[in-house]
């Protein structure tokens, strides 16, 4: 399964819409809205703001049709359908085969990021596969004039797959063009020990990933099983008895026992109890009589701490009307545009300084 995604512009960044929000609460004094609160909202907010994308490229369209749009910057429907762009994917999905028979079943799981079909094809042809409704299926094959063909194919979707018609002479690939559904924004955050406040974290979010640059342990007991003659050095060989991928770790070897374990590439996958094994024997092995092995802990993990950010992916057009949806679920109704637009300017003047830095 091969997923193609449209090349992302900007995202909207996660850090720079909860400062501006927070600056608007406290300049009306309106109180806080804790991270947690945030990303809640932010996720509600970014869905609704996605699905009244389609009602709005619906509605200008509309107006299009009645030769009231205007070219250019005035063109209104292609805004909006760079808009939806920030959501485009594409995949090439494999059909079942018969255990049988290994003829194709016509029958090819939808991505788990599905949130709207926009067209599906034949692999590598100019050949639309039309979508129809399940129960019109029999009336279409009742004449062979409206039979589907190879020529002709058509499909109905079901709860987590695609039924193609016919199967036959159709090969065992479809490419389908899909609005994916947006991953969850997320404002990660570290707390300062002196003064228990909650300071962003720009590390980038990645479900089951180990946390970047973290020390996983620092002396042998922190080891779920160690050795004291191995050979000194670096190691970056290991495995693990989960489903975790795409880690990175490096393990040093002092006195001939394991002492620091530090996370390079996050990867994915990773969970709570999963043992990662670096071996003893083999290419890259630490030498000596025993594997060192860690257990991976609450903590180690994106998602079993509150680090690891994720920005929106709503086109940056959109950020005022993010910002003042946010606020209105956070009961908060932007009366005072003045306000509003200073403090805008002001959190993006901050993220522009930053980025200098």
């Amino acid at each position: 399964m091969t997923i193609y995604y449209k090349k992302e512009i900007m995202a909207i960044n996660i850090n720079s819409v909860y400062k501006t929000v927070l600056s608007i609460l406290n300049k009306e004094q309106r109180g806080f809205l804790n991270p947690d609160e945030y990303n809640n909202i932010a996720k509600q907010v970014q869905l609704e703001m996605l699905e009244k994308l389609f009602y709005d490229y619906n509605k200008f369209l509309n107006i299009e049709k009645a030769g009231r749009i205007n070219e250019t910057l005035a063109d209104i429907p292609r805004k909006i359908q760079e808009q939806l762009d920030e959501f485009y994917a594409s995949i090439e999905i494999i059909s079942q085969v018969d255990s049988n028979t290994g003829a194709d079943l016509g029958i090819y799981n939808l991505p788990s990021n599905l949130y709207k079909i926009i067209n599906v094809m034949k692999t590598n042809q100019n050949v639309e596969i039309e979508k129809i409704d399940k129960n019109k299926l029999p009336y279409l094959k009742s004449s062979p004039l409206t039979a589907p063909s190879a020529a002709f194919p058509v499909y109905n979707q079901r709860e987590s797959d695609i039924v193609v018609d016919p199967a036959e002479n159709l090969g065992s690939t479809v490419t389908m063009q899909y609005i994916k559904t947006p991953d969850d924004p997320r404002w990660g955050y570290t707390i300062d020990p002196n003064y228990g406040v909650n300071i962003y974290d720009s590390l980038v979010f990645s479900q089951g990933g180990l946390i970047n640059n973290r020390t996983l342990s620092s002396s042998a007991s922190g080891y779920t099983a160690t050795t004291t003659d191995a050979t000194n050095g670096t190691y970056t060989t290991f495995t693990t008895n989960g489903s975790g991928t795409g880690a990175s770790l490096t393990l040093t070897i002092s006195g001939q026992a394991p002492t620091t374990l530090v996370v390079g590439n996050a990867g994915s996958g990773y969970s709570v109890g999963d043992v990662i094994t670096f071996p003893n024997t083999g290419t890259g092995s630490i030498g000596g009589s025993t594997a060192v092995t860690y257990t991976i802990k609450a903590g180690d993990t994106f998602d079993t701490s509150t680090r690891g950010s994720t920005n929106f992916t709503l086109h940056p057009s959109q950020e005022p009307e993010l910002i003042v949806s946010i606020l209105a679920y956070a009961g908060f109704a932007v009366k005072n545009l003045e306000v509003f637009n200073s403090a805008v300017q002001l959190g993006q003047g901050a993220q522009i300084t930053k980025q200098q830095q």
